[in-house]
């Protein structure tokens, strides 16, 4: 939020760039660029879920077939309309942007809803997704949102490096002083050294299409829980983006 306090009456004076009021409204412009950018990338992240849900119906339809997976890609498509719907609700003030409630989730089950509707069936034939992670792992404490993002963005980010071809390593482990580990390997390009400490600020992108955003969120949702996210890659080599999330944590709230 961008506030702004006024002196006296009369007092302002003009600076070297012009008045008061074109100093303010520079800055009204800014904030609102930046809100922008944030919404779109919200907003973003629920289409490319639908377009890839969509495109897996095609095919089916296509093919002639009628199975669970079509359902399931219809269940998707909904629910992505669903949370497309409240991101709006929420820009139009009938909701706040830190609600929500921490709920005791499922590890497993959030890792698999997450690479469903990242890589929806039949959407990315040409793409390999390896699964290591024991069928029971440590609940997490969160809002089911906020590691939704985590999950959906590093996936996400995955997909894009290898423009929708390659193989995903992900890995799920608990690690020590009850912390869980989430790892997601990928075969792209890899990233530059003098970009490794730049990626996760909010709107530093190498993508033509890129909002910058996405692990700029990754790494403030799991910091929220007192948590971690860090990335080891090498030009030509892929990337791993690695998060470490406690099992027992109490949500931070900035005051």
């Amino acid at each position: 939020m961008l506030l702004w306090c006024a002196g006296a009456p009369g007092k302002e004076t003009l600076g070297r760039r012009g008045s008061p009021r074109i100093h303010r409204r520079q800055q009204q412009l800014h904030a609102s660029g930046r809100l922008a950018a944030q919404i779109a990338h919200q907003i973003k992240n629920p289409l490319s879920i639908i377009n890839n849900a969509a495109f897996s119906l095609q095919r089916a339809i296509q093919q002639g077939k009628n199975s669970n997976s079509t359902l399931q890609q219809t269940e998707i498509i909904r629910e992505e309309i669903d949370k497309t719907d409240r991101i709006i609700t929420r820009l139009m003030g009938y909701a706040q942007l830190a609600e929500g409630k921490v709920e005791k989730l499922n590890t497993v089950e959030e890792i698999n809803r997450a690479i469903t509707e990242v890589f929806p069936a039949g959407a990315w034939p040409e793409m390999r997704i390896d699964r290591d992670f024991k069928p029971r792992l440590p609940a997490l404490l969160m809002q089911r949102t906020h590691l939704s993002e985590i999950l959906i963005n590093i996936l996400q980010n995955a997909r894009e490096a290898m423009a929708g071809r390659g193989r995903v390593w992900i890995k799920a482990r608990q690690g020590e002083n009850e912390t869980l580990i989430l790892s997601v390997r990928d075969q792209g390009p890899g990233i530059a050294a003098d970009h490794l400490e730049k990626i996760f600020q909010p709107y530093f992108t190498t993508k033509d299409k890129g909002t910058g955003l996405g692990l700029a969120i990754v790494r403030n949702n799991a910091e929220m829980y007192g948590g971690s996210v860090r990335v080891q890659s090498e030009l030509g080599k892929g990337t791993v983006l690695i998060v470490e999330l406690p099992t027992r944590t109490f949500m931070k709230v900035n005051s």
